[in-house]
C-alpha cells in the first residue's frame, strides 16, 4: 500500500512538473504602444507660439478601456488579446500621441492634457470621444470618433471621424502600425481644424 502511494505521489510530481514545464514554454506577453508621425516640414505659421491648447477629455466606451488589445473575430464578436497589450493606458496613449503631433505641426510650445489645473488658461480645447478602435475580422484597422475644438464654453467646431487601414490580422505590430497611422490622420484633421478656426475668428 504504501509503495502504491508512493508511486501515486511521484506521479503527481511528474505530473505537475510537466504542466509548470509547458507553462513556461508559452509565448510571453508582448507590450505596444501608438506613435506619433514625424512633425511635417515647412508648416504653415497661423498660431503664435504662446498659444494653449488643451487637450481632453478622451472618452473611450468600455469595450477599449482595458490593457488587452480587441480584435473582432466574427460579427458581433469580438476577443481580448492576453498576450498582446498596451503598455500603457489607451486613453492616455492616445493623449500623449496626439499632444505631441498638435505641438509640433501648430508650431505651439504649450498642449496641456486634461485634466489641467483650474487656474490654467486654455485658448483652444479639443475633446475626443472615441467610438470604435480595434481590427475587424478582416484585417481592417478602424477607428472612427467624434470630436470638438471649444473656446471657453462656446463650441466652434464638430467633426466625425473615420478612418480604416487594413494590415496583417496575423502580425500584432503591423496592426498596431495601421492603429498608429489613424490616429495620425485624426490628428492632421485636429490640425487643420484648429487652422480653421483661427483663420474665422
Amino acid at each position: 500500500m504504501r509503495l502504491f502511494m508512493a508511486n501515486k505521489q511521484c506521479g503527481l510530481v511528474i505530473s505537475l512538473a510537466l504542466l509548470l514545464s509547458a507553462c513556461g514554454g508559452t509565448s510571453p506577453m508582448r507590450f505596444y504602444m501608438l506613435e506619433a508621425p514625424l512633425a511635417k516640414a515647412n508648416q504653415e505659421t497661423v498660431l503664435n507660439k504662446n498659444t494653449v491648447i488643451g487637450l481632453g477629455p478622451i472618452h473611450l466606451p468600455e469595450y477599449l478601456d482595458r490593457p488587452q488589445m480587441v480584435v473582432a473575430i466574427g460579427e458581433n464578436q469580438y476577443q481580448f488579446d492576453e498576450k498582446n497589450r498596451w503598455a500603457e493606458r489607451l486613453d492616455q496613449n492616445l493623449s500623449r500621441v496626439l499632444a505631441q503631433q498638435l505641438a509640433a505641426d501648430l508650431g505651439v510650445e504649450q498642449v496641456v492634457r486634461h485634466p489641467w489645473a483650474p487656474r490654467q488658461t486654455i485658448d483652444y480645447q479639443i475633446t475626443l470621444d472615441v467610438l470604435t478602435f480595434h481590427q475587424t475580422a478582416s484585417g481592417d484597422n478602424r477607428l472612427s470618433a467624434q470630436w470638438q475644438i471649444k473656446q471657453q464654453d462656446q463650441t466652434l467646431l464638430t467633426k466625425r471621424f473615420e478612418c480604416a487601414i487594413n494590415a496583417d490580422a496575423s502580425q500584432t505590430a503591423a496592426m498596431v502600425k495601421a492603429q498608429s497611422q489613424c490616429v495620425g490622420r485624426l490628428g492632421d484633421e485636429m490640425v487643420n481644424g484648429v487652422k480653421a478656426v483661427r483663420v474665422n475668428r
